[in-house]
């Protein structure tokens, strides 16, 4: 439990850039910021593999940070991504990825991995370093009709009813297949190259994550981000804070 221990260190000295104070023991990025990632995923891989919970980590690394802020879910979001790994090598002892297919079977290996992704990379320094304003707040859409075998809604009302109550959201739900309206934010895949489609929730931290089934693959890949579209989901859970729903298809 060494990593776990040693977080709070990272994170001391890593406060004092996101508060905008500098820090002689900081280094430059990106050798810093993809060091300061790689601790965070593979303290939350080796976590999960021990079989430990990333709740606990998140407590750890996100003491005394202001929630609903970029820097909070960034660094939420490292945790969550080497939580998902860890759980793909407990389950599979390896993970490939597509691209390149490059063979990983330790947290470290998952870790050196992401850091390299200058997508990922970019929006992590940016929303750590230079922390954007809260949106505005706007007028919420009418919900949208739903009968009994289909609850109907948008992306943003959806995420909305999960905030208020998780319990009361899965009752008014009620194991309907879920159809859920929104502007897409991001397409990407998960370990196990599933197509992933997230739609805006009102905070771009946390969107609607919707795992669209195999035969979706082709038409995911002409979608657009800001692109307005419907799709429809087997099963919807809270999953980290935000909607997850599985087995989607577009409409």
């Amino acid at each position: 439990m060494r990593k776990v221990i040693a977080l709070p260190l990272v994170l001391a000295s890593f406060a004092s850039i996101a508060a905008g104070v500098p820090s002689g023991e900081v280094q430059a990025y990106p050798e810093y910021l993809a060091a300061y990632v790689r601790t965070l995923i593979t303290a939350s891989c080796e976590q999960t593999l021990k079989g430990g919970s990333e709740d606990e980590l998140i407590k750890q690394a996100t003491q005394g940070m202001k929630k609903d802020t970029p820097s909070y879910y960034e660094i939420h979001d490292s945790l969550i991504m080497g939580a998902a790994a860890g759980h793909a090598l407990k389950e599979k002892g390896k993970i490939i990825t597509k691209t390149d297919k490059i063979v990983i079977d330790s947290c470290q290996g998952v870790a050196a991995d992401i850091a390299m992704q200058k997508e990922f990379m970019t929006i992590f320094v940016s929303s750590l370093l230079y922390p954007t304003p809260a949106e505005p707040a706007v007028a919420k859409p009418k919900a949208m009709a739903s009968d009994e075998s289909v609850y109907r809604t948008t992306a943003k009302d959806l995420a909305a009813l999960y905030d208020e109550n998780e319990v009361a959201a899965d009752d008014k739900i009620g194991g309907r297949k879920v159809e859920v309206t929104g502007a897409v934010q991001d397409i990407t895949k998960n370990f196990t190259n599933d197509v992933i489609l997230r739609f805006e929730s009102g905070n771009r931290f946390m969107p609607v994550s919707l795992s669209m089934a195999d035969s979706e693959k082709a038409q995911a890949s002409k979608l657009k981000k800001g692109q307005k579209i419907t799709v429809t989901c087997e099963k919807m859970q809270l999953f980290i804070g935000a909607p997850s729903g599985g087995n989607c298809t577009f409409n």
